[in-house]
């Protein structure tokens, strides 16, 4: 997978850039994801996450097995982009709102056992992301062989002539960043991320800086996305 840097450090502009990222004509899917200890923990200041913790209550009552330290998927669930933004903006809050949500997330996670994990905010190793990854960001974009000449033009002028191979049946993946404990409570001192806002994708190079380019511009960040290849054309 390729990485692109946005120009989005504050809860606000990650939060237009998520949904940007969530509604364009190139999109086949959005799949993001809540762990159940980051619904325990914003309740606690947002009382619209209490429904997701009452179904995680019912999910143990039908699964008294269920291990809440485990790799289960039913410990996350499918979440629309606004709840995504707004459990971010209350752990990434800088006031005593945002210390009592991340102080319930760190007490949440010990009373299970997890361990937080010893990396620094946004420089995990991607070969070995810490278990567990609390917010998951996905989306996928249409293949090539589905787009329309006149609908998707845009990207199709942007991948023509590159001499770029594509297999142009497989959709592009993309995947937000790993926000694990130490990103969430850690990784946005003063309400102001430490870095660059990263996207990673695996498809075309030139259709999936076309359509984050077109993101960032729906979005209104100040400066457009940076790929590897504006880095080394630099």
């Amino acid at each position: 997978m390729y990485g692109w840097s946005f120009a989005a450090r504050t809860v606000d502009e990650v939060g237009l850039l998520l949904r940007a990222l969530g509604k364009h004509r190139y999109l086949a899917e959005v799949d993001h994801r809540l762990h159940w200890a980051v619904d325990a923990a914003v309740a606690v200041v947002d009382p619209t996450f209490e429904g997701a913790v009452a179904r995680l209550t019912e999910l143990r009552v039908e699964h008294p097995d269920l291990d809440l330290g485990s790799r289960d998927p039913a410990l996350w669930r499918a979440a629309p982009a606004d709840e995504v933004i707004a459990a971010l903006a209350a752990l990434w809050d800088s006031g005593a709102r945002g210390e009592r949500c991340r102080a319930a997330l760190r007490q949440t996670l010990r009373d299970e056992g997890i361990d937080v994990s010893e990396h620094q905010p946004f420089q995990s190793d991607a070969d070995e992301p810490p278990h567990p990854e609390l917010v998951l960001l996905d989306w996928v974009l249409l293949p090539v062989d589905e787009l329309d000449t006149e609908r998707h033009a845009g990207a199709l002028r942007a991948m023509a002539d590159t001499g770029e191979d594509v297999n142009p049946s497989e959709p592009s993946h993309l995947e937000g960043p790993t926000l694990s404990e130490v990103e969430l409570c850690d990784g946005c001192p003063r309400g102001v991320l430490p870095t660059d806002f990263m996207v990673w994708a695996d498809g075309p190079y030139r259709y999936c800086d076309y359509v984050f380019r077109g993101a960032s511009r729906a979005a209104k960040l100040v400066d457009p996305p940076v790929g590897y290849r504006d880095i080394d054309e630099a």
